[in-house]
């Protein structure tokens, strides 16, 4: 019932750095279980926008991507945890800031949403994960950072 979802994705890493880094994108290490229409409809839309359209549009994106868990792990025979969300989150340096996205899309997702549903701050991110994804920021830059919410994509 599951896909293995890319974290680091297959099509993005192809399109840049060649076939030898695409196939290390299908190590286990890189792996997660994503439900079908996560993983083939809305996952895969955000990962081409971010590779085909930002990727291409903008001088230089930083994208940080990984698994949310509940409190309650539920695991497949093999044992293996099943993320209940993922998330994405994309930092675009311009001259005189930076600007961000973040998405949090839940594994029981119909895929036709548009991404811009799954839109939320950064702090929530690292509310649901225990990460601390902006560590290196000046501590005012960093709370005003991950505070802010895009209310649409770019």
């Amino acid at each position: 019932g599951y896909d293995r979802g890319h974290m680091a994705p297959n099509h993005a890493i192809e399109s840049r750095y060649g076939r030898e880094a695409q196939l290390q994108t299908f190590l286990m290490s890189n792996i997660c279980p994503q439900k079908p229409n996560l993983n083939r409809k809305v996952w895969r839309e955000l990962e081409h926008k971010i590779a085909d359209d930002y990727a291409e549009r903008l001088q230089e994106i930083w994208i940080v991507t990984g698994p949310v868990f509940g409190k309650r792990i539920e695991r497949l025979k093999s044992g293996i945890a099943i993320p209940e969300a993922f998330f994405n989150v994309v930092i675009d340096e311009q001259s005189g800031g930076i600007r961000t996205q973040a998405y949090i899309v839940p594994q029981d997702a119909k895929g036709d949403e548009p991404t811009e549903q799954f839109l939320t701050t950064i702090d929530e991110v690292e509310r649901r994960t225990g990460l601390d994804l902006m560590w290196q920021l000046d501590d005012s830059l960093e709370e005003q950072v991950e505070k802010a919410a895009a209310n649409k994509t770019w």
